[in-house]
């Protein structure tokens, strides 16, 4: 009876879904077979109230979960309102809720990083205007956005705490990232016990 009570640690899953669904369901399946409660839109698993927006009920599960795992792909989703997309408003959400937090890049994010520095930002690494057409590999800057605010590159490097970005870019690679994290689920429960995480 005791067993059946005793609360489970909750996982949030965050990612764009299209052309990304099988190796989602795996890494989800994985948190599962560790032990956790996960939380991920596309699974339908995260807690709905009928009488709020998906953003909301997106951004609440994100506000809720124990610890948050964000993937930062190079499709930015089409679940845009405002200024940012569902998936960019949980990861953000995450980091200002100083959520314990797990983040895996696409190779394809980073090496877009690389590659559009020169054109994206000043001498100061502040961000300028540019324009960018959608490609068959990358739909949109925001997820380089969304990298750079899982690096907390607005913060000075010696203040940064929680932003570890793992690349990856075959599915392998995400779920040894994964196992290695959070198969140990008594290590997880006290990393969010002492909320480490600023």
């Amino acid at each position: 009876m005791a067993a059946r009570n005793r609360k489970r640690t909750t996982v949030m899953v965050a990612s764009t879904v299209y052309g990304f669904q099988e190796p989602l369901e795996q890494i989800c399946v994985a948190l599962k077979t560790y032990g956790y409660d996960v939380w991920n839109s596309h699974l339908g698993t995260i807690p709905v109230h009928p009488g709020r927006s998906n953003l909301q009920n997106c951004v609440d599960a994100a506000k809720k979960c124990d610890a948050f795992v964000g993937i930062i792909r190079p499709f930015y989703g089409s679940g845009i309102i405002g200024k940012r997309s569902i998936t960019h408003e949980e990861l953000v959400t995450a980091i200002h809720q100083r959520k314990p937090r797990w983040f895996l890049a696409h190779r394809d994010v980073v090496f877009a990083k690389q590659l559009l520095r020169q054109y994206m930002y000043d001498k100061q690494g502040k961000r300028k205007r540019f324009q960018f057409r959608k490609t068959a590999v990358m739909d949109d800057l925001r997820v380089i956005d969304m990298y750079d605010d899982a690096i907390q590159t607005t913060v000075k490097p010696a203040a940064r705490v929680g932003h570890w970005v793992q690349e990856f870019f075959r599915l392998e690679e995400a779920l040894r990232y994964i196992d290695a994290q959070f198969q140990d689920i008594g290590q997880i429960r006290q990393i969010i016990s002492k909320k480490v995480t600023p």
